[in-house]
């Protein structure tokens, strides 16, 4: 009896070490090396983007300028973002003063001047997006317009259309409450519409004016937007507050909008393109009322807000069943995109996850078959329109996960859980690999196993740590990063990676810059282009700007390699002399400084007009005693703010707002406004 017991004990002891996610037992020999049989796969692979927008991965470029993505174009390849969506491109209300009021549009054109930048930036960026296979998607407003305020109602209790609509929209803004030229009321004017109308005929968030979205000149205007948008070179859009559009299945109040206005601009972007598709999706938060999803999905993806946050707990309980049981909104993957937390959810939360932990989660989103990931370019503190808030985008730990990816979105995908470890398998003729998620205690000393039931026996590479994998009899042989996250492929090569302490600043008197490396087998960064004068490094470098400066700026390249994988980066940096009676502004331009516009300043609390500042030798200087904040306005010349007290809506373009730590620096490089 004891000699049986003693038997099955043994074979229980086998079976957990050939199938669990376990640790090797302490003083067990590390079987690191494979066996002698095994070879390393023949693998000629090198990482590119999919040919198609949505078969890739998109970065929210939120309150980034048109010039910013521009700028960053080769930083958002070499992290493996196949699309870029931009903020709302339509003309703003305030001009974009602040991010929501590009939510708030006043017409159905691209803007020519705003917050983002000019509709020729736009254009620019969309083919120069294009040489690096890169896809730009806009954000589209079409189920609002803007308001006057957030209280102001029409004697029927619906919002009052704020009175810049008639600049750009004329009939649309005439016809706003009755049919004065025959083209139908304009506005939904049905506040206490019942079932489907309680979403579709009135928009309930902000107090803002809903659009009669089944009236045929609304539609010929929408349609004309989206055909502008895609002769500038855009990809693709979002449709904001999709589920308050009705579709021509509503209940109670059905139209051909979508049919009227998506699908011509499919045929239309079809034609221009040489049959390629429209990437489209559609806001659509929670469920909808009265209506089948399919009503949508008919026509866009949709957006899957409740993908993450189902799993999101697994981390805290090391429970990899979470993720697998997470349910889609939708049964059909490709019908759908999510997000680990969208701009709304990040500006409205009072707490944010690190950088790390938003990538563990993004990695579920990217390797999810025909799921469409959308990562948020977090914002500033200040929520500055543009500015940069944040590069973890390019962190090697999005990275990965974005390359697996674009690898295998075309493999079979096979998801399983092993003690703490989520594991998503892909196969397709050829090639292999495995992302594995250890929720559980990492110890980067440690191997885990972790059963891979469909991956062939042989030696694979962890893509962020370079070192071997052994799968033997199905099982990996893994040693984490602190993270968690392996990506496991039959490809050696490791990505360089590099960090630069500031980007494209000014500086007072002198500016050391450090740049970090990871992965790297060279690096090495020379002045203005003088590759003749390079000089390497290896890990950490502390380079000293103020001697390489030349008229006043010295540009800095940066060059790391590793394998075949060679990245090329160039930061500009700008030496200032601080003038003393104020806020200085510099590298304006100088269209802006020799009179051939009208220059404004607004200020913060007070909220007014004034010209309280001098032009000295190309610097701006702007008087702030009292201010804590403000920002610069152009307008046409000549042009007279009559009203110093009220937000003017005549801005042609306008600046972020100075205020907070920038406030406090005492100046700020203009280059690019």
């Amino acid at each position: 009896m004891k000699r049986s017991v003693l038997c099955i004990c043994l074979i229980l002891i086998m079976l957990l070490t050939v199938f669990g996610c376990g640790k090797s037992e302490p003083g067990e020999p590390e079987q690191t090396e494979e066996p002698a049989a095994f070879e390393d796969f023949a693998d000629d692979y090198t990482d590119r983007l999919p040919e198609n927008a949505e078969d890739g991965l998109t970065l929210h470029a939120f309150n980034w300028t048109y010039h910013e993505i521009l700028i960053n174009l080769e930083n958002i390849k070499n992290a493996g973002f196949k699309n870029v969506l931009t903020m709302p491109v339509q003309t703003p209300k305030s001009a974009g003063s602040s991010w929501w009021a590009f939510y708030q549009p006043l017409s159905f054109t691209i803007a020519e001047n705003s917050a983002l930048g000019t509709k020729a930036e736009l254009i620019e960026l969309c083919s120069e997006a294009e040489k690096y296979d890169i896809c730009i998607l806009a954000d589209i407003v079409v189920n609002h317009m803007a308001n006057i305020d957030d209280n102001a109602k029409e004697p029927d209790g619906t919002p009052v259309v704020f009175p810049g609509v008639a600049e750009y929209e004329p009939l649309i803004y005439n016809n706003r409450n009755e049919d004065i030229d025959g083209i139908g009321v304009t506005f939904h004017h049905n506040p206490s519409a019942g079932g489907s109308g309680s979403e579709t005929q009135v928009y309930a968030y902000g107090n803002l004016p809903d659009l009669n979205t089944s009236n045929e000149y609304v539609q010929e205007r929408v349609l004309s937007l989206l055909k502008e948008c895609i002769d500038a070179g855009i990809d693709g859009f979002r449709f904001d507050a999709a589920k308050h559009i009705e579709t021509e299945q509503d209940p109670q109040f059905p139209s051909d909008f979508w049919d009227s206005t998506l699908e011509p601009a499919k045929d239309y972007y079809r034609s221009l393109t040489g049959g390629k598709e429209l990437y489209v999706y559609g806001e659509i938060l929670n469920g909808t009322q009265g209506r089948d999803l399919s009503c949508y999905t008919d026509h866009m993806r949709i957006t899957d807000d409740g993908f993450t946050a189902q799993f999101k707990s697994a981390f805290a309980k090391k429970d990899p069943s979470l993720i697998l049981n997470a349910a889609l909104k939708v049964g059909d993957a490709e019908k759908l995109i999510a997000w680990v937390e969208s701009h709304d959810e990040y500006v409205t939360s009072n707490t944010h996850y690190s950088d790390v932990r938003v990538a563990k989660y993004w990695s579920v989103i990217a390797a999810k078959k025909g799921l469409g990931g959308l990562y948020l370019a977090r914002p500033t503190d200040e929520l500055s329109v543009g500015q940069i808030g944040s590069y973890a985008f390019e962190s090697e730990y999005v990275a990965v996960s974005n390359r697996f990816h674009n690898r295998f979105y075309d493999a079979e995908s096979y998801e399983s859980a092993d003690g703490t470890c989520y594991i998503n398998e892909k196969i397709k003729p050829g090639d292999q690999g495995v992302l594995i998620l250890n929720l559980g205690d990492v110890d980067p000393d440690e191997t885990v196993e972790a059963a891979v039931p469909h991956l062939e026996d042989g030696n694979y590479y962890d893509a962020l740590t370079g070192r071997k994998v052994v799968v033997k009899d199905r099982v990996a042989r893994v040693q984490f990063e602190a993270n968690g996250l392996a990506v496991i492929t039959r490809s050696k090569d490791l990505h360089p990676q590099l960090r630069v302490s500031e980007r494209d600043c000014s500086f007072l008197d002198d500016k050391t810059i450090v740049l970090e490396t990871k992965n790297c087998e060279e690096s090495w960064y020379w002045f203005n282009g003088d590759t003749s004068d390079r000089h390497s490094f290896t890990e950490r470098a502390e380079v000293t700007l103020s001697d390489r400066l030349k008229d006043g700026k010295v540009d800095l390249t940066v060059v790391v390699r590793n394998g075949k994988n060679t990245f090329e980066q160039t930061f500009t940096y700008s030496r200032v002399e601080l003038m003393e009676g104020g806020f200085n502004l510099f590298n304006l331009d100088q269209r802006y400084l020799n009179g051939d516009f009208e220059i404004y300043i607004w200020s913060w609390s007070p909220g007014r007009w004034s010209k309280n500042y001098e032009i000295r030798d190309g610097v701006m200087v702007v008087d702030t005693e009292g201010l804590d904040g403000f920002l610069i306005a152009v307008f046409e010349k000549g042009y007279q703010v009559t009203d110093i007290n009220n937000w003017d809506p005549n801005v042609l373009k306008q600046s972020i707002d100075f205020k907070g730590d920038i406030l406090k620096q005492g100046f700020f490089d203009m280059t690019g406004f």
